[in-house]
């Protein structure tokens, strides 16, 4: 800064000065140390790789597995004006589209309506009757 080199207080400790080795010494310890530093990174690497796994799979599992006839809330996704409801249905699984268990064809529980239509599972949740007086 300011044309000058500055001064800090730790630079000494922070960047060691440099060693000198011989071209076989040196050949010697990157032989005896390399593997190990290797190691240690790749189990750093799978410990992260698990713990990656783990939080993606707090929010990302399926809470609920749904069979065929199930009654399920589908959320509303059509353009409209504000406010509408969240939640649309009762829809009946109808059967799974993939293997996965992601997708679903499904049809609306009321009316004599023949209309399928499909649901990812991220837009679905079970529909619980609401209670009668």
């Amino acid at each position: 800064m300011y044309g000058r080199k500055p001064a800090i207080p730790l630079s000494t400790e922070l960047c060691p000065a440099a060693k000198t080795y011989q071209t076989e010494s040196w050949m010697h310890y990157l032989n005896a140390h390399i593997p190990i530093i290797h190691g240690q990174a790749i189990e750093n690497i799978k410990k992260a790789q698990d713990r990656q796994k783990r939080y993606y799979d707090k929010t990302k599992n399926t809470k609920y597995d749904y069979k065929p006839g199930d009654l399920i809330l589908r959320r509303n996704m059509e353009k409209g004006s504000f406010p509408k409801e969240r939640w649309v249905g009762p829809y009946v699984i109808i059967n799974k589209n993939n293997k996965e268990g992601t997708s679903f064809k499904i049809k609306k529980q009321e009316g004599n309506n023949n209309f399928f239509t499909t649901a990812n599972i991220k837009h679905m949740r079970p529909y619980n009757k609401p209670p009668s007086f």
